[in-house]
């Protein structure tokens, strides 16, 4: 026979003592009375001890029973307390997830991610900061905040806590009236001499796009820069001029103002996440993850897509 003591043991007999009869340990312990009377015969017969003896149809406590219930006691107390101290540590890193992104995606499938977790966590406080790519990172790198999500190279992302979530070909962004809107494909000199809304520089977009067009010979007249992509869409659809946008946000305008168009040769944009070295969100993590990969990959037009991760 295993001669093993288990907490259930424990609790019935703790169980017994505070009520003093088999029917109100039952009643303590959420179960039948013959199976408090089956754990206590069963934790007799394991320690070799009689704890109770009955005397008028009531149980009464030996010696040794009372002896022995202190330590049970205090025994079980800490099991509770390790219980509680686990829970309280579950709830901790269930309790808060704060996110950093990049305009572009904080704008366009995270909301989405955002609603669709929530609904699963509906206890978890998320919190969102929009800042430009830079800042997100240094917000990751100062543990300011639990996840970033930035527009990065993937060569930038292959070192750390990083992965791409989405690899895209940018498209050309043309007013629906000009008359490059008929276009199936556009190439580098089909801007020759158009205005073109850019980027502002040290950006690294704007830095391939830049490089791109100087390899072709073609000038373009570049009179208006906005670090906000969605704006850069509706600077082409007020007639302000042409541009080359990042296809997650191009998916995202619901107007029909503004014509894309595929783009080539291609120039692909890196869709990233960056993990804090902060790890007290740990537990929610994965499962937000898996929220944003699903949501970009359903807002991104699957021609568009070069690679999803």
């Amino acid at each position: 026979m295993d001669k093993r003591i288990t907490l259930r043991h424990l609790e019935a007999f703790r169980a017994i003592m505070v009520r003093k009869t088999v029917t109100g340990a039952a009643e303590m312990l959420g179960v039948t009375q013959p199976v408090v009377t089956r754990l206590i015969s069963d934790l007799e017969e394991r320690i070799a001890i009689e704890l109770f003896r009955r005397n008028k149809g009531r149980l009464v406590a030996t010696p040794e029973a009372s002896l022995l219930f202190e330590d049970v006691h205090q025994c079980l107390i800490g099991v509770e307390r390790i219980a509680n101290a686990a829970s309280n540590i579950k709830a901790l890193k269930m309790g808060h997830l704060e996110i950093a992104a990049a305009p572009a995606m904080a704008l366009s499938f995270l909301p989405h991610a955002i609603a669709n977790f929530t609904k699963e966590h509906p206890d978890t406080l998320v919190s969102m900061h929009m800042h430009g790519t830079p800042t997100v990172l240094d917000m990751v790198q100062s543990r300011r905040c639990d996840i970033g999500f930035a527009m990065l190279p993937m060569r930038t992302t292959r070192h750390g806590n990083s992965e791409v979530l989405l690899s895209a070909r940018m498209v050309g962004a043309v007013p629906v009236h000009h008359h490059l809107a008929r276009r199936k494909v556009l190439h580098p000199e089909d801007f020759e001499g158009e205005n073109f809304i850019s980027m502002p520089p040290l950006m690294e977009t704007r830095t391939k796009i830049d490089s791109l067009f100087l390899s072709y010979g073609i000038h373009r007249r570049i009179n208006i820069e906005t670090q906000i992509s969605f704006a850069l869409i509706k600077l082409v659809e007020a007639g302000a001029g042409l541009s080359i946008v990042d296809p997650l946000t191009a998916s995202g305008y619901a107007d029909s103002l503004v014509k894309f168009i595929p783009f080539e040769p291609e120039i692909i944009n890196d869709y990233s996440i960056v993990l804090s070295a902060r790890n007290d969100s740990t537990l929610i993590l994965k499962p937000f993850i898996d929220h944003a990969r699903k949501e970009i990959r359903k807002m991104v037009p699957h021609q568009w897509i070069v690679q999803a991760y």
